[in-house]
């Protein structure tokens, strides 16, 4: 709903917003826990799931797939994007907007809220401990692995059996 206010009374009702909006504002959210929990097996992401991603075309997908190969080839270590630049090959800048693109991308087409991301997000290692850290558990890394060598052709057939 819009309302006609008179052009001298907009800073006052600017500040009237304000101070009904601090009246109501909730406290910070606290942060994720810094060490890792497992996922419910019905909410974690599945085989088929990760091959379904792996396969996007966009350069997003190209991009965070080469993330993950980076995380499931040394699970359980934490990355800061500047390793899995180093990693994927691939500038800072084009992690950092893949990461971002993903999100946005998790929420269009898959279960975001249930799942989350195909890895963890964590503060960083001594050595960084400012700056975010990515990393794959060894469970998610062996699915992301199986994802990959899973064809679509095999995907979907009862009785497939995985490549390990």
């Amino acid at each position: 709903m819009l309302v006609a206010v008179p052009l001298a009374y907009v800073p006052h009702v600017a500040r009237l917003l304000a101070d009904l909006d601090a009246r109501h504002r909730v406290g910070p959210v606290p942060r994720r826990r810094a060490d890792p929990t497992p996922h419910p097996a019905e909410s974690d992401w599945t085989v088929e799931d990760l091959r379904r991603l792996s396969q996007g075309r966009s350069a997003t997908h190209r991009t965070v797939a080469a993330v993950l190969d980076a995380l499931a080839a040394e699970p359980e270590r934490l990355f800061t994007v500047a390793d899995l630049a180093e990693a994927t090959g691939r500038p800072r800048k084009k992690i950092i907007g893949a990461m971002a693109g993903l999100t946005r991308l998790l929420k269009a087409h898959y279960d975001y809220a249930g799942r989350g991301f195909p890895f963890d997000r964590m503060p960083g290692r001594p050595e960084a401990p400012r700056e975010l850290c990515y990393t794959m558990d060894r469970v998610r890394a062996a699915r992301w692995r199986e994802a990959q060598h899973r064809g679509p052709e095999t995907a979907g057939k009862v009785g497939a059996q995985p490549d390990l």
